[in-house]
């Protein structure tokens, strides 16, 4: 998904929540919440992740909150993890907790998106992780029977699609369809 794309998506997000938003153009954070020193900061599925860190931690020391938006399938378990390390250091040095938004397309819809927000970024990682033995189909009192089909799913088991479920739940309050 282009960067454009997500911007466009989150500016009706914000109008949705009734969050007044200013757009920036050239250098520095995507957007500003009006009158709020709150900024956001916008990615497309493929960008410069090392620099995106350095933004946000930048950001960090410059406004009273920072937050992300990028499409799910912009991470990766390790890219997670990663965020949530930055996350725990822009807590401990500024007592901020870096927001994130994740998009998703809605499928078989050219102009719909999910969006979900995560008012904490380690929560993505944690939606991410491998499952518990018995979610993969492992039973305890049936090992013989479950162990090849355990090891099956285990061996499918993709943290990104995951995550995408995740994004596109709406048995979530923090879910909402946004249409461009």
């Amino acid at each position: 998904m282009k960067e454009d794309t997500v911007r466009k998506v989150m500016r009706k997000y914000f109008a949705s929540k009734n969050i007044k938003i200013i757009p920036q153009r050239g250098a520095g954070p995507d957007f500003h919440i009006e009158g709020e020193g709150k900024v956001v900061e916008v990615k497309g599925s493929k960008y410069d992740f090392e620099r995106m860190l350095r933004q946000l931690w930048d950001y960090a020391f410059k406004f009273v909150d920072v937050s992300l938006a990028l499409p799910y399938d912009g991470l990766t378990l390790k890219r997670a993890e990663q965020l949530t390390g930055l996350a725990q250091l822009i807590e401990e040095a500024k007592d901020i907790r870096l927001r994130v938004y994740l998009v998703a397309p809605k499928p078989q819809t050219d102009n719909a998106f999910y969006v979900r927000e995560y008012k904490q970024a380690f929560f993505i990682a944690t939606h991410m992780g491998i499952p518990i033995p018995i979610v993969l189909g492992f039973k305890r009192k049936n090992p013989d029977s479950t162990k090849d089909m355990a090891i099956e799913n285990l061996v499918k088991y993709s943290p990104v699609e995951t995550l995408g479920k995740q994004v596109c739940s709406l048995a979530s309050d923090y879910v909402s369809v946004i249409q461009i």
